[in-house]
């Protein structure tokens, strides 16, 4: 076996010419000054490339047969495959560094992992075991900032590039073009096999926002920026089938927004590139906000309940509007509340006007009464440890947990942070990309308050990232009673903004209401196992000018 890994490092040294130093202690080739360099033009992730490739090669060539001449050839077939694949990255590393120091732009590029994991270079390059690391990589990303003293990459209030900024982003878009880099492979086969492979990419462009103004607009202007930069990287022949876009507004945040300095780092353009679709979902579904930078907002003051105002997206609205029709639900002792039976509904942003009892015109006048008590501040929410990307800080092998914030324990204190579905460029449509929570897809959830039957419809989250997969559909029947079930009306009727905070022991599912029945907001924490009722839940509403809380543990009606 020693001679066999002898023969392959010397086929993998000859493929890579020169590359290769020699090992005084042992007298054969090191892989240290190939692999060692941090220049983003040096050869560097194209000989990791390489020698992965060629270590591929080699196992699938050993399987067919067990010889040394049969393993170099093998290693020489894989290098050539892995090398284009590395020498693509170098290459746009290479340019990418060029192009920042013309136009004096900060970027700032990571790593994809295999896992779907992102590591910043900068980081990475620190780690011992950086070289085994990226031989696992599939892709690679770029954050565009905004130039100092420029005003930004758009026109104000436009997702119009600016003058420069389509020069820069000109020379961005060159440095992923297929067509120009397979130009300069002079081997057919060599060609043919970049062409096939780079075929399969994907390229995602996304727009972020600091956490000022409305959070609804920006994550709509976000995402018409993040499509003029799809549309303007096709129009230089990029291939408009591997362009994706996306608007995350304030939803993914890299610094702290109460500084200047933090708020210029979090309005940037992102460059996602990953290698296949397999690659994609699985850093789609790895993708976390930093919820240590999302910053506490005071809860709109409640309205009249009859008073019907737009509703927001919720975090990630990963899925379109579908019609779907609710089933009759079964009656049953009052004990186990059942969702009254309902006509066939249609899933939209717009909230339904809100309809008062007929027969309690004071509670429409003070909001329903949910039996709580005066609410305290502060509490706990039981998720475990609050799952959080740290891309700043190079952690691989166990997940990230964030400290949690204040907002965690306290929906009075948070507001809905809005962030826009991953789209195509081809057609617009949304992109689906995960599974759900187990329990967690569109089911229908009830449990009774004070007399008042509460109704959660269509309640859907993404097992990857743990984003509510679509605006819910919210229900209050005052007074209800179980023998009427087929022929009761909702007293109140909304569809909430919702935010999203998944931990390790469970998913807290908040929705703000806005004073619709006088109701602020609801929490609801639901199990990661696909447990049939809620580990907890709260009620925060007004009642005779005071906040009130109220528990609420809805359960699956079936």
């Amino acid at each position: 076996m020693k001679t066999s890994v002898k023969f392959l490092t010397v086929a993998v040294c000859t493929t890579l010419v020169s590359a290769c130093a020699t090992d005084p202690r042992t007298g054969q080739p090191s892989f240290q000054e190939t692999f060692a360099s941090k220049d983003p033009c040096s050869n560097n992730a194209r000989n990791i490339g390489i020698a992965a490739g060629a270590v591929f090669g080699a196992i699938l060539a050993n399987q067919v047969k067990h010889s040394d001449s049969a393993r170099i050839v093998g290693a020489l077939a894989g290098a050539t495959v892995g090398g284009l694949i590395g020498k693509d990255m170098d290459d746009r590393r290479c340019a990418l560094s060029k192009i920042a120091r013309q136009y004096d732009l900060k970027l700032k590029t990571s790593t994809v992992l295999a896992n779907g994991a992102v590591v910043d270079d900068a980081s990475l390059d620190k780690n011992k075991n950086a070289e085994a690391i990226k031989k696992s990589s599939v892709g690679m990303v770029v954050e565009v900032h905004e130039q100092a003293g420029s005003g930004g990459h758009f026109e104000t209030n436009s997702d119009q590039l600016t003058e420069q900024a389509q020069r820069y982003f000109s020379a961005i878009a060159d440095s992923y073009n297929e067509r120009l880099a397979a130009n300069n492979i002079q081997d057919p086969k060599a060609k043919a096999d970049y062409i096939a492979q780079i075929s399969k990419r994907k390229i995602l462009l996304i727009g972020h926002t600091d956490d000022t103004g409305s959070s609804r607009l920006n994550a709509d202007l976000s995402e018409r920026r993040a499509r003029t930069v799809a549309a303007y990287m096709e129009k230089r022949g990029i291939a408009k089938d591997s362009l994706y876009f996306q608007g995350a507004g304030e939803a993914y945040p890299v610094a702290d927004n109460s500084s200047e300095d933090g708020r210029a780092q979090n309005r940037r353009v992102e460059i996602v590139e990953v290698a296949d679709a397999e690659g994609f979902n699985r850093y789609l579904a790895d993708r976390k906000p930093r919820y240590e930078f999302y910053r506490t907002g005071e809860a709109a003051a409640p309205a009249a309940i009859a008073q019907a105002t737009p509703a927001a997206a919720p975090l990630v609205a990963a899925a379109p509007a579908k019609t779907t029709t609710a089933k009759p639900a079964n009656n049953k002792p009052a004990s186990k509340p059942t969702a009254p039976a309902t006509a066939p509904t249609t899933t939209t942003t717009a909230v339904a006007a809100a309809r008062p009892a007929a027969a309690a015109p004071a509670a429409a006048a003070d909001g329903i009464d949910f039996g709580g008590a005066p609410f305290t501040a502060g509490g706990n929410v039981d998720i475990g440890q609050l799952a959080s990307a740290k891309r700043a800080t190079f952690s691989l092998i166990s997940t990230a947990y964030a400290d949690e914030p204040a907002i965690i324990a306290d929906c009075s204190r948070d507001r809905p942070r809005i962030a826009n579905s991953v789209k195509t460029l081809t057609d617009g449509k949304v992109y689906k990309t995960s599974e759900h929570l187990p329990g967690l897809y569109g089911k229908t959830w009830a449990d009774i308050v004070n007399g008042h039957l509460i109704v959660l419809n269509k309640v859907a989250v993404l097992a990857g990232d743990g984003a509510a997969a679509n605006l819910p559909e919210f229900k209050v029947y005052s007074g209800y009673n179980p023998s009427n079930s087929a022929s009761a009306v909702p007293t109140l009727t909304a569809t909430p903004a919702v935010n999203t905070y998944l931990g390790n022991k469970g998913v807290l599912y908040r929705m703000f209401l806005n004073g619709k029945g006088g109701l602020n907001c609801v929490d609801v924490v639901f199990a990661n196992d696909g447990a049939a009722q809620a580990k907890s839940g709260r009620l925060l509403y007004s009642r005779s000018a005071r906040l009130m809380s109220a528990d609420f543990k809805p359960a699956i009606n079936k």
